[in-house]
């Protein structure tokens, strides 16, 4: 899907991620059969859309608002959006936040640990979107991945 949502990255036909959405993206989206929305931005990120919930809803794909503080990174943080994932298994997604730094990260996370992945193979993917802070790293170490980092992958 052609979008102009900030960062936006189609993983599957299935699901995708991007950067905080307009209510003319989320439109789009909704035309593109999404079925989803799941949002993990804080409610005072700058570019937060106030009444989103109301939006997606009123287009009839479902929402869920799970905000991640990426400064205090916490294993249910990975846990729980892990379950936002499995619980849409099958249906259409648009997962973000602000800029899909966090999102892009989680997603990376997700398709080692639980599509079974190979991890260099995924991180060529993240590395297409962002660069990843080295605290994520260190998060995805404590969650079970090798946790590559980026000199190994570039060279």
């Amino acid at each position: 899907m052609a979008t102009t949502i900030n960062n936006y990255y189609e993983y599957t036909d299935k699901l995708a991620a991007g950067g905080q959405p307009t209510l003319e993206q989320l439109q789009k989206l909704n035309e593109a059969g999404f079925e989803a929305v799941i949002n993990i931005s804080p409610v005072s990120a700058r570019n937060a859309v106030h009444n989103e919930h109301q939006l997606v809803e009123s287009l009839n794909m479902d929402y869920v608002h799970f905000p991640v503080d990426c400064s205090r990174l916490q294993e249910h943080h990975y846990l729980t959006v892990r379950s936002l994932f499995n619980s849409f298994e099958g249906k259409k997604v648009f997962v973000h936040c602000g800029g899909n730094i966090k999102t892009s990260n989680f997603v990376h996370m997700y398709s080692v640990l639980e599509k079974k992945m190979e991890e260099s193979e995924s991180l060529q993917t993240l590395l297409k979107i962002q660069q990843p802070e080295a605290k994520w790293f260190s998060y995805f170490k404590k969650m079970g991945m090798k946790g590559i980092e980026l000199v190994e992958t570039q060279n």
